[in-house]
C-alpha cells in the first residue's frame, strides 16, 4: 500500500457529494483537513493536510466510494445526532480485502473522526489507524 494513497482516500472518502437529506450536515464551503495515520510498518506518524471545496450541506457515509473501478463496500451505517459510523470493505491486490470502521462527528463548520483498516497479506495482517480533524476555511474559489 502507498502511504501517499491512504490520505488522498480519506479526503475523496469525506468529501463526496450527498444528494439526499439522510446524513452529517455540514457548511458548503473550502475545507481544510488535516490527516493523523499510524502504521505498524512506518516509524513515525504521517501527518497530511488537504484543502477542498464541499459543494453539498450533507455528507452520507453511504454514498462513499473511494474508487470508481474497484467500488468499496460501505454497510452498517449508522448516524446519530451529529455523528456517523459504518464499516468498510475494499479490495486489494490479489483478491484480499482490506476492511475497517469509521465515523466522523460534524458540528457545521468543524468536523472529526478516526477510523482503522487492516488487511493480511501473505499470512500477515497489516493495517493503519488513522484521526482527522477538519474546518470550514471560506466559501469555494
Amino acid at each position: 500500500m502507498h502511504r501517499n494513497i491512504i490520505p488522498a482516500i480519506l479526503v475523496s472518502m469525506l468529501f463526496v457529494s450527498a444528494g439526499h437529506a439522510d446524513g452529517l450536515p455540514i457548511e458548503p464551503g473550502q475545507w481544510e483537513m488535516t490527516s493523523t495515520m499510524t502504521m505498524s510498518m512506518m516509524p513515525q506518524p504521517q501527518t497530511n493536510t488537504a484543502i477542498e471545496c464541499i459543494e453539498e450541506d450533507v455528507l452520507d457515509p453511504s454514498t462513499f466510494n473511494m474508487d470508481e473501478e474497484n467500488p468499496c463496500d460501505i454497510t452498517d451505517v449508522m448516524i446519530e445526532s451529529a455523528t456517523a459510523r459504518w464499516n468498510i470493505s475494499c479490495p486489494v491486490e490479489n483478491g484480499a480485502k482490506m476492511e475497517g470502521q469509521w465515523e466522523v462527528t460534524s458540528h457545521g463548520e468543524t468536523l472529526s473522526g478516526k477510523g482503522q483498516m487492516t488487511t493480511e497479506i501473505g499470512g500477515q495482517e497489516m493495517g493503519f489507524d488513522m484521526s482527522w480533524e477538519g474546518k470550514r476555511i471560506g466559501d469555494c474559489e
